[in-house]
């Protein structure tokens, strides 16, 4: 995604705001100044950037509050705790992949959506600095004068719509169906259920060290500052030919750490690596692979 940066429409704007603190603006054009010198500022666009990338890259995983479990009949006797295991033994592997397609569509919605509101957002603001450089002229024509404050209103809309969703997690998720068979022996509970979002996978670009047979690769979590524990990543390696684009697919490995060593490779070659999270039973939606192309060592030299 290009990354987008808007100026002040003019020079000491930015500044004169940060030094004077008013309660409104007084015109149209100050509400605008403020707006894009606050906040769509280049730092807050990059901001929301970054945070549809995140969302974009990230995976999304079904998970169920069994601490929250309530039974379907009317006795509510506690239900003992159950194992992790026991607990996804239970549910009706039927039912859990129409949930999974169900909850798989509201991420696909949600994520247009906001790469929609984004769009809108920029061009938004586009639209209005473009008014507020031609200020003087533009109040000469009353209907674009109340284009423009339609539009400005419009932005701080989406703004806020977008902060809101861009944030939600875990994601709740209204269950079409119960999880679990029933039973004539004891009744079934109802699963409480929502979405949890796993940040992206990423090489350590930096990290990776070459040799003429071997690369030793490491990556980490967007963001994080100490590595998840319990996390399963899936390795690939193809050999690449650059100058025709082909792939030659090589081998597929699964890695409990954050960092692992392929040998075996030939020298002075071409290799694409990739890394993403393992799929899982309750993997609801998660594309994402981070891609890494190194050429190793020419033994003759």
């Amino acid at each position: 995604m290009d990354k987008v940066k808007l100026a002040c429409t003019s020079s000491d704007g930015c500044e004169s705001q940060s030094k004077t603190q008013v309660d409104a603006p007084a015109d149209l054009q100050d509400q605008i100044r403020e707006l894009l010198c606050t906040t769509l500022s280049d730092t807050s666009i990059m901001v929301m950037q970054e945070k549809l990338l995140n969302m974009q890259r990230s995976s999304y995983y079904l998970v169920i509050q069994q601490e929250d479990l309530i039974p379907t009949t009317n006795d509510q006797q506690s239900i003992p705790p159950l194992s992790k295991t026991t607990l996804w033994s239970l549910i009706d592997l039927g039912r859990l992949q129409r949930t999974v397609a169900v909850a798989r569509t509201q991420v696909k919605v949600l994520l247009s959506l906001l790469g929609l509101l984004f769009q809108d957002i920029i061009s938004g603001s586009q639209e209005l600095e473009a008014f507020a450089v031609k200020y003087n002229e533009a109040l000469k024509d009353s209907d674009a004068a109340a284009s423009a404050q339609q539009r400005l209103q419009q932005v701080h809309h989406h703004v806020r719509d977008f902060e809101r969703r861009i944030i939600w997690n875990p994601m709740p998720l209204n269950l079409q169906n119960q999880l679990m068979s029933n039973t004539a022996h004891s009744p079934v509970p109802r699963l409480p259920a929502s979405m949890v979002l796993m940040r992206p996978v990423i090489f350590n670009r930096d990290g990776s060290k070459v040799t003429h047979s071997s690369v030793d690769l490491c990556w980490h979590l967007t963001g994080e500052q100490f590595p998840e524990l319990d996390q399963v990543f899936k390795i690939e390696v193809q050999r690449f030919h650059p100058a025709v684009n082909e792939h030659c697919q090589l081998a597929k490995a699964t890695c409990q750490s954050y960092s692992i060593q392929v040998t075996n490779l030939l020298s002075d070659k071409y290799y694409q690596f990739s890394v993403k999270r393992v799929d899982a039973v309750n993997l609801v939606y998660g594309p994402w692979s981070d891609t890494l192309i190194l050429k190793t060592l020419d033994v003759s030299k």
